[in-house]
């Protein structure tokens, strides 16, 4: 597996300040660097495994500034409504590439 020197390098910094440097440092350093690409790599892997359908819903959660943790708290009305300004956001965004698309293609025909 590869290190991420950039996670090793802020948890060295994170953990050397203030302490002496020994050989247990260097294993705590790598365990820590180690465990935030663990982190990253399952981010990735539920990405990943996410539909098409998902993948926009969260970008447009994002968009609207609601993490999926905020969105399961929301009351079922409020989850509602927030599902409806996601289709229009969604709806709108293909109506602008259907446009976009038309565009080009009259530009190419002329």
């Amino acid at each position: 597996m590869k290190i991420d020197t950039t996670n090793l390098a802020a948890a060295f910094a994170a953990s050397s300040s203030g302490t002496s440097k020994k050989s247990s440092d260097f294993g705590a350093l790598l365990e820590q660097a180690s465990a935030k690409q663990s982190d990253a790599a399952s981010e990735l892997k539920e990405y990943v495994d996410m539909s098409p359908a998902e993948r926009m819903t969260q970008a447009m959660m994002k968009k609207l500034g609601i993490t999926q943790e905020a969105f399961n708290a929301m009351t079922p009305a409020q989850q509602t409504a927030v599902m409806n300004k996601i289709n229009q956001m969604i709806q709108q965004q293909m109506e602008q590439q259907t446009a976009q698309n038309q565009g080009a293609a009259v530009s190419i025909k002329i």
